[in-house]
């Protein structure tokens, strides 16, 4: 989120410090302090080992969150910002590191009447999942570093196989024609 966005803030914007606090991978936010004009949020966070264990994601540091959480006129916290960085994958063909950048905006209603809220008498919020969960949704189901590069098809005892391409194992041809026998005998002969 621009910063020129939040100047009417003022001292709002020198506060975030105590307002917001980092504490191993976590990131609170002190509900306390939060009001109507709200708070900025102006970070650069990474995600550990926990976070990224059973992902594609190989990497995630130094991702950039800019924007602000507040109360709105329905007594709601609404966090709003801008999630900019880059994690690292792995190529589909090759399994070869890839910087892949992403950014995004978020825009979350959060409940003050919540069950996890109520049982939270700090009154602070762990933003760090809303991140987490947003970041998880900006992973590509497949990447590749050169998509027009050519790999070796086949090699010594393996070849890709694709439906294009695809090849009757001979040992399994008498298989193949008991299923198309029994196919013909099922659907003709059958009385159900």
């Amino acid at each position: 989120m621009p910063k020129d966005e939040f100047a009417a803030l003022g001292e709002y914007s020198r506060k975030v410090v105590i307002m917001i606090s980092l504490v191993g991978d976590n990131m609170y936010i002190d509900l306390a302090k939060v009001d109507e004009k709200g708070i900025i949020i102006d970070d650069t966070v990474s995600f550990g080992e926990e976070y990224i264990k059973n992902t594609p994601i190989q990497k995630l540091e130094n991702v950039k969150v800019d924007g602000r959480a507040y109360y709105s006129i329905t007594s709601e916290i609404v966090f709003e910002c801008k999630v900019e960085g880059s994690m690292v994958l792995l190529d589909a063909m090759d399994l070869e590191p890839i910087d892949y950048p992403f950014s995004f905006e978020i825009s979350e209603i959060l409940s003050e009447n919540d069950d996890e809220k109520d049982q939270n008498e700090l009154k602070t919020l762990d933003i760090m999942d809303i991140l987490w969960q947003n970041i998880v949704l900006e992973v590509p189901i497949s990447v590749r570093k050169n998509p027009d590069k050519k790999y070796n098809l086949e090699g010594e005892g393996w070849e890709l196989v694709n439906e294009e391409r695809q090849k009757l194992d001979p040992r399994l041809a008498p298989l193949l024609e008991l299923l198309e026998k029994e196919g013909k005998e099922w659907n003709h002969g059958s009385s159900f």
